[in-house]
């Protein structure tokens, strides 16, 4: 089973584009205070930083390279470019988060509009930066922070189009200026200017610091995270290969993720015991899960996503099934299992997904026909009939072994480039999951679209993939990248694996690089972890009398409880039996 991508070639592309020029246009409501005398450009040929906060990324770095800076003052050079983004005038920058810009204007001037000129192409991956954050300083060391501002043009509008994001009316006296630039995807900018007068008539600056983010990680167990401390992804779904029926698990394959088992398959403690059921993308019928993949999702194929749920012998009744059996053969009885479970994305695409209200018409989600406001009354009405749906299936089950804590966003990214209001339909469904009793938990990829601003977005939960694993020229300091922004923004680190592990010493490697990190950076006993895997990676691991492929199984469990130190099967072994003898 191929990951989930949706850092694609066609969004890395480089195609010329044209189109229709926009005027620029300021983002702030605040009123300019007037000068008396006139504004000039004070960032003019002015040098600055234009970075990103953590190491280069290996894999992403070369390629912004194509877009580099040139000058390094390329951004103040009074230079501006055209609708396209192979114009010199462009810097572009990749990924990794987010930039900040600083600039030295010299010396102590009055600031009254700091301005920053940017380029969107969405068929080419160029977004606007959705806000960008602005602070000032007499110092260099000592700051003001302006507040953001957001962008004033459409997230969906196609382009190329240009956009100047101003912070106005400012009338403060400073010498620095900083700003945090999200970057998604490809971020153009071909001009920053910094709008003022070359004395002290303005304001004196008043030290107001940038309001931060919850800091840590989402503490495993913790109400937040649904008492979850560890999860496996579980994928259900068509295959067209033989075996017909291997994206989907009975009793036996869920028993070396509840229990943890020997090389006999005896079991010896128990395992994760959070499961995350997730719809595998690609339909037979040529329909897609994914926000724009294949063809968009109808009523039949989330009631099919359901159907294959809820049955006795695979998915949710045989998770049941394997719980109890575990709990009867060991003496440890305390253990919970929690389940998650996905809410399929619907798509703004779908101009007929089916009737869910009873009102006889089949909702329209299809935001080019019936408008932003409308497509997002009928999406919310899907989401909300699909939790319906699963507590309805749920309730009716009488699961002896399971608890459903938690529902889990299927988009990877908050996919305003599709629709404005993307962030309205997540935040609305997540208030409606929490009206149920349960938690709402998402995952997005690097850093994809929204990742900082998940709890405004209304999730309880988030956990970020790192893709090291997937992207072969990424470096292991993306690893401690990727732990360092997630503590920073509140948020838990994705594991991820597939069967490669198994027969390639490399792939298995780079998987250990994870739980290195975990160690490193204490996500292993301090957070929610989730583990991305191949199907059933673990599961072929477990059963596997190759030493390398076994041990891969073993190291997770060590993860798992917070014991993780070995470097070989041996050590591995004696650690098995001291703690055996402990106990």
């Amino acid at each position: 089973m191929k990951k989930r991508s949706n850092i694609t070639a066609a969004i890395l592309s480089l195609a010329l584009a044209g189109g229709m020029v926009i005027p620029a246009a300021g983002a702030s409501a605040e009123q300019s205070v007037q000068a008396t005398a006139p504004l000039e450009n004070l960032a003019l040929y002015k040098p600055y930083t234009f970075e990103t906060p953590y190491p280069r990324d290996s894999h992403f770095g070369p390629t912004e390279d194509a877009h580099a800076d040139d000058t390094g003052k390329q951004l103040t050079d009074g230079v501006f470019g055209g609708l396209s983004f192979s114009d010199k005038a462009y810097v572009g920058k990749l990924w990794q988060g987010y930039r900040t810009f600083k600039l030295d204007l010299g010396e102590p001037v009055t600031i009254q509009d700091i301005k920053v000129s940017t380029l969107q192409d969405l068929p080419n991956g160029i977004f606007f930066p959705e806000e960008i954050s602005y602070s000032i300083s007499e110092n260099g060391s000592t700051w003001q922070h302006l507040g953001k501002v957001k962008s004033a043009l459409p997230t969906t509008e196609k382009g190329p189009v240009k956009q100047t994001i101003a912070k106005t009316g400012v009338n403060t006296v400073a010498r620095y200026v900083y700003m945090d630039i999200p970057v998604e995807t490809w971020l153009f900018v071909d001009e920053i200017e910094v709008m003022g007068t070359r004395d002290k008539s303005g304001n004196k600056l008043k030290p107001i610091k940038a309001p931060k983010p919850d800091q840590g990680y989402p503490r495993a167990g913790s109400q937040q995270a649904g008492g979850i401390r560890n999860e496996v992804l579980i994928y259900t779904g068509e295959w067209q290969y033989q075996p017909s029926d291997w994206i989907s698990f009975k009793k036996e394959d869920f028993k070396p993720y509840v229990s943890y088992v020997d090389q006999d398959m005896k079991r010896k403690d128990f395992m994760f015991d959070g499961f995350l059921f997730m719809p595998y993308a690609p339909l037979m019928d040529g329909a897609n899960y994914g926000p724009t993949t294949g063809k968009p999702t109808n009523k039949a194929n989330f009631e099919q996503f359901l159907d294959r749920l809820f049955r006795d012998d695979y998915e949710l009744g045989a998770l049941n099934e394997a719980v109890k059996e575990a709990k009867a053969d060991m003496s440890r009885k305390n253990y919970e299992a929690k389940v998650v479970i996905a809410i399929p994305y619907p798509r703004t695409d779908q101009s007929d997904f089916g009737d869910v209200d009873g009102d006889g018409i089949s909702e329209n989600l299809n935001v080019k026909e019936v408008g932003e406001a409308e497509a997002l009354k009928n999406r919310l009405k899907v989401t909300k009939w699909f939790v319906d749906e699963v507590y309805k299936r749920w309730n009716a089950k009488h699961y002896s072994d399971l608890k459903l804590v938690s529902f889990y966003w299927y988009n990877e990214y908050i996919a305003h480039q599709l629709s404005t209001l993307d962030h309205e339909l997540v935040k609305q469904t997540g208030d409606y999951v929490r009206s149920k009793g349960a938690r709402f938990q998402w995952i997005p990829y690097y850093f994809g679209r929204g990742w900082n601003d998940w709890k405004e977005n209304g999730f309880d939960t988030a956990l970020m993939q790192p893709n090291y694993f997937f992207h072969a020229k990424a470096g292991v300091d993306r690893m401690s990248t990727i732990a360092q922004a997630a503590y920073d923004n509140g948020m838990g680190v994705e594991i991820e694996l597939s069967d490669a592990v198994l027969t390639d010493e490399n792939m298995r490697n780079r998987y250990y690089a994870y739980l290195d990190a975990g160690k490193e950076h204490k996500f292993m006993k301090k957070s929610l972890n989730a583990f991305y895997q191949q199907v059933k990676t673990l599961w072929k691991a477990a059963q596997s009398k190759t030493p390398a492929e076994r041990e891969v199984y073993d190291r997770t469990y060590q993860f798992l409880k917070g014991k993780y130190k070995v470097t070989n099967p041996q050590e591995l072994q004696s650690l098995e039996l001291e703690e055996q003898e402990a106990e």
